[in-house]
């Protein structure tokens, strides 16, 4: 290429390679040309410089022809990097794909299947083969205790207890609370205490708390329950729901077995329904009498329940001297005793002829240091035994009708629909040897 000054000056001939005339203008191969006064400036100056990618390149004036310079490529670049691929949107409406198992679904069927269990249980005789997660999700006790086995005393946790409430665990809807019913309600109750299952727990205690499911002579088989336990609680709770059933109770055996102080309880009690005080009182002679020389000790113990105030003047003569009545004889022979007759006689005289409105009455009872009697639950009209025989015997008559009724196919009936069916399935099987 040809430079013509047009000022007229002599114009120099500068060949200039294709290749630097082809390389790009701008980044590391960028070309400077001189400025025409620049290139045809004064011959004094020895060199001229190019600026080829920041180095400048020394060329003899305006005789030697500038060296090419070689064309740099671009370094390889990928698919990704041109910014293909990158596009995520999906219109899932026109995708059809497999459908995913429920992970809830499978845990459950891999847990019931007892598929790979962690942790084992000893409850005496028995090991059980559980998931430990499903024992955590409930039990405080595994899950302040995260072990691979573990040693539970069946005085806390029976085997039947275990399994129904494992199979409490695994119901997954809500009416899990019906593996409960009046016989294992304790049994599981307890063991929800031992095993800090705070949810079951609950429900036993409002199971147990219903009056409706617990109330007179299933009121009284929790309580026996209970006593078993030594749940006192359980005991006193069921208490004031033995009213009516009193009587039956008194014609049983296991009245017969109560401790005094048990005896005591229900012969004080508040709640319960007789014909009249006389029966509390040969209540009370029918549990001595069961044993008369190991329990005679607690005479006074147990006719301190007894009311004498409200029994009839005639019956409180009858029962210190009726022949016919040799353990009532035996029984107000006592001084103590007869010194509680003889108040009660006191009071029932004056109850009858002042009667309890009148000033007179209470004047008389404050004047002999008497007390009135806190009054029963009276059912039906009172009775008149004449003698300790005949109570006996319309305890028999009792206890036969009872069982009679108990006989009839309805009443079998509602016998069996008092417990709800359960079952379980929990795995387990007896040790044959120690697990290693």
């Amino acid at each position: 290429m040809t430079a013509i000054n047009n000022n007229g000056y002599d114009c120099k001939k500068i060949t200039i390679p294709a290749a630097e005339l082809l390389c790009k203008l701008t980044g590391k191969n960028k070309m400077r040309i001189p400025h025409p006064e620049g290139l045809f400036g004064s011959m004094e100056k020895n060199h001229q410089y190019l600026e080829d990618e920041g180095e400048m390149i020394p060329t003899k004036n305006g005789k030697e022809s500038i060296k090419p310079n070689v064309m740099t490529l671009q370094p390889e670049m990928s698919l990704h990097k041109m910014g293909y691929g990158r596009d995520n949107s999906i219109d899932w409406t026109k995708v059809e794909l497999p459908v995913k198992n429920n992970l809830l679904e499978l845990i459950h069927e891999r847990i019931t299947n007892y598929i790979n269990p962690d942790v084992f249980i000893n409850i005496g005789n028995h090991e059980y083969r559980c998931h430990l997660l499903v024992l955590q999700s409930y039990s405080g006790l595994f899950n302040e205790k995260p072990v691979s086995k573990m040693e539970i005393p069946e005085t806390s946790v029976t085997k039947d207890a275990f399994m129904y409430i494992y199979d409490w665990m695994l119901h997954l809807n809500q009416d899990s609370y019906t593996i409960l019913n009046r016989e294992n309600i304790l049994e599981i109750f307890l063991a929800a205490q031992f095993l800090k299952i705070t949810e079951l727990e609950e429900q036993c205690w409002a199971f147990i708390d219903n009056e409706d499911l617990f109330f007179e002579d299933k009121a009284f088989m929790l309580y026996l329950d209970a006593r078993k336990h030594c749940n006192t609680t359980v005991m006193e709770l069921m208490i004031p729901r033995i009213q009516r059933f009193f009587l039956t109770l008194v014609s049983s055996k296991d009245f017969l077995e109560l401790t005094v102080s048990e005896a005591c309880v229900f012969l004080r009690s508040n709640y319960i329904y007789v014909n009249g005080e006389i029966e509390v009182f040969m209540s009370g002679v029918r549990w001595l009498m069961h044993d008369w020389e190991k329990r005679k000790k607690y005479l006074v113990e147990v006719m301190l329940c007894v009311r004498f105030g409200l029994i009839a003047p005639w019956q409180l003569v009858d029962i210190r001297r009726n022949p016919e009545s040799e353990e009532f004889i035996l029984v107000t022979n006592s001084p103590e005793v007869s010194n509680m007759i003889e108040d009660g006689l006191a009071f029932a005289i004056i109850k009858y002829w002042y009667g309890q409105e009148s000033s007179e009455y209470s004047h008389s009872i404050d004047i002999l240091g008497l007390t009135q009697p806190q009054p029963r639950n009276w059912v039906g009209s009172e009775k008149n035994y004449t003698c300790y025989r005949e109570f006996l015997e319309a305890l028999e008559s009792l206890k036969k009708a009872h069982f009679l009724e108990k006989q009839t196919p309805e009443s079998s009936d509602n016998e069996d629909s008092d417990c709800v069916p359960a079952t379980t399935t929990l795995y387990s099987h007896k040790k044959t040897q120690p697990i290693t």
